[in-house]
């Protein structure tokens, strides 16, 4: 007869599944487009320094 084992990798992946993410607000949305925003202008700038 075979033993069933409780195996800790069970737990965990039950864990992921019945994990849900959050939705991004607004404002989140906002300061993430700024950041991005900021990143690739400061990126042209270096780019025109480095390629002038």
């Amino acid at each position: 007869m075979l033993i069933k084992l409780n195996l800790i990798t069970q737990v965990f992946a039950r864990s992921e599944r019945e994990k849900q993410e959050k939705a991004v607000t607004r404002q989140q949305w906002i300061t993430l487009d700024r950041i991005v925003m900021l990143i690739l202008f400061l990126g042209v700038i270096a780019g025109a320094i480095i390629f002038s």
